[in-house]
């Protein structure tokens, strides 16, 4: 009776693992293709086949994590990161090689509830990270809803029939006390346990995506309100400093937006509290200034930065940089209101207001940058 019982139960497994084969290859699939076109395709074969993971190079991976980081739920240690190369280098390494395990070990079943959890734990990082972007159908947080949802899925059913762990049960090693619950099988639980266990999954599942689903847009229970935008940029100003030769710098830092393009300032003004030009910077000005008036806080190549452009200057999701617009004739005033206006393409402008207070070397303002 035992031994049929346990057949039963087996049998009940195997067809589980089987209900979510597809899945579980897609989840594989998913994870190996993020790590193969980093470390085995080429991304720029006409340019001395650089790959993704190559620190050195632009392409490098670590310029995904330099444009997400303003909307992340941890901006300060992803800076840290960031500006510690060698720790970043390791770091896409480490993340890549921990997909390219998970893959594999899901697409042939292999450890598949240890590689569900891993899975469950990438996707989890992949939300706090990227969650937040998203131009078209908030992608990054579908893929980690998604994502996470499917390992959930596998740890529960197991692989089932086809997969190595099917065949490492037969060979003896079955027996673990752990190996039903890092690789497939039966759990070491009743049907009302399981049931439970299940329920559990599913409840952690729907907090971790309602829940991230809520932070990052408030729409759970109340109207649709990004946390961070991410359909257009947004440069936020400060430390701005009329120098007493005339030039004027500020540290702008684009702090939202999507990856896919920079924001492009083709104007810059200062104007007192009446609205009246103070000074002027067409954007030819600052498209012919030298690159020295661009001091970029991230200097390696994949960093996000700013840079001069065809009609003005422009800067990536991610870039910080002190900028000095060129010298002109102007007239500061101690304890007056100025608004430095940094006009783009289309959209509002993007402001800084503050009063004038005088320093060894010009005047600074004192003030806010405007919301955007």
């Amino acid at each position: 009776m035992s031994t049929t019982h346990n057949a039963e139960v087996q049998n009940t497994y195997g067809q589980m693992g089987l209900s979510s084969l597809a899945i579980r290859f897609a989840m594989g699939f998913i994870f190996w293709g993020g790590f193969s076109r980093r470390a085995i395709y080429a991304v720029a074969p006409a340019d001395g086949n650089h790959f993704k993971l190559d620190v050195e190079h632009a392409n490098f991976v670590g310029n995904k994590i330099a444009a997400a980081y303003p909307g992340s739920f941890m901006p300060e240690t992803l800076v840290a990161v960031i500006q510690n190369v060698p720790l970043m280098n390791f770091t896409m390494w480490l993340f890549s090689f921990a997909e390219l395990a998970v893959g594999l070990a899901l697409i042939f079943g292999f450890a598949t509830r240890l590689a569900a959890i891993g899975g469950m734990a990438l996707n989890f990082g992949m939300m706090l990270v990227f969650g937040w972007m998203g131009s078209t159908c908030l992608d990054e947080w579908t893929m980690a809803a998604f994502g996470f949802a499917i390992c959930a899925t596998v740890y529960v059913t197991g692989a089932g029939y086809y997969a190595i762990d099917n065949v490492l049960s037969k060979k003896g090693i079955g027996g673990w006390k752990l190996f039903p619950w890092l690789f497939s099988g039966p759990m070491p639980m009743s049907n009302d346990g399981l049931k439970k266990f299940s329920i559990w999954m599913a409840v952690i599942t729907f907090v971790f995506i309602v829940g991230f689903y809520n932070a990052l847009y408030g729409a759970t229970y109340s109207k649709l309100k990004p946390r961070v935008g991410f359909h257009h940029q947004n440069i936020k100003i400060s430390d701005v400093h009329v120098k007493s030769d005339g030039s004027l710098s500020f540290y702008g830092y684009v702090n939202a937006g999507p990856d896919t393009q920079k924001g492009y300032v083709i104007k810059a003004e200062l104007k007192d509290e009446f609205g009246d030009n103070v000074a002027t910077w067409s954007g030819s000005t600052m498209a012919n200034m030298p690159d020295e008036n661009i001091d970029n806080t991230f200097k390696m190549a994949w960093g996000s930065k700013f840079a001069r452009t065809r009609f003005g200057i422009g800067g990536k999701t991610g870039a910080q940089a002190t900028i000095t617009l060129p010298a002109t004739d102007n007239d500061i005033e101690e304890g007056e209101v100025y608004t430095l206006k940094l006009s783009q393409i289309e959209g509002a402008p993007f402001t800084f207001t503050g009063k004038a207070k005088a320093d060894g070397d010009g005047f600074v303002l004192e003030g806010a940058s405007g919301k955007h």
